[in-house]
């Protein structure tokens, strides 16, 4: 009876162990002949979103685009405007200046002072223009990124997938196009946004 015991007590942990060994995965059983690994059952957990589409298709961005290229446009015009009028001032001063119409050389000397007074406040105004532009873009970038972050913890509330990523150019070198959920996202931000 104890020979039967002891048979049976090696024969439950011969099980167990073999049980144990089926569930941990072997890792040389899990590399394909050619060394590569082999694929694993993941469809579904991984999606990604083609960011370069929300621009084209995200009716918030078309909107938001289309207002930073109007103020962009705006100060492009008051740029040019400016940069003109210092020229011609400065051309003015040429002519003066070879044709003697300064009666004196302080009057010489402040119309040039006053050009380049004129110089500088053209230099502030467009360190002011490219600041204004890059905090509106950023702004920009920061509302999407909100807003796509919050749309996508909504749509991934019930966990179907364990990693959304954003794919912008070539950033992914592969992904099967059965992963791409850039139109469902699309069409929910959307939805929100005209709300």
């Amino acid at each position: 009876m104890k020979k039967h015991f002891m048979t049976a007590c090696m024969l439950v942990a011969g099980l167990a162990a073999c049980v144990t060994s089926c569930q941990k995965k072997d890792p040389a059983a899990q590399v394909k002949g050619n060394g590569l690994p082999q694929a694993q059952n993941t469809k579904g957990l991984i999606a990604y979103v083609e960011v370069d589409s929300l621009a084209t298709q995200y009716e918030y961005c078309k909107v938001r685009l289309k207002e930073l290229e109007a103020k962009q446009a705006q100060y492009s015009s008051q740029l040019n405007s400016k940069a003109q009028a210092l020229q011609k001032a400065m051309a003015d001063f040429q002519q003066k200046m070879q044709s003697g119409g300064y009666t004196s050389q302080q009057q010489a000397e402040a119309a040039q002072a006053q050009l380049q007074r004129q110089d500088q406040q053209l230099r502030q105004f467009q360190e002011k223009v490219e600041a204004d532009m890059a905090a509106a873009a950023a702004a920009y970038q920061e509302t999407l990124r909100d807003s796509l972050k919050h749309f996508i913890d909504d749509f991934n509330k019930d966990g179907r997938y364990t990693m959304i990523l954003s794919k912008s150019g070539d950033n992914i070198l592969y992904a099967d196009k059965q992963l791409d959920i850039t139109d469902q996202v699309v069409a929910g931000l959307n939805k929100r946004y005209k709300k």
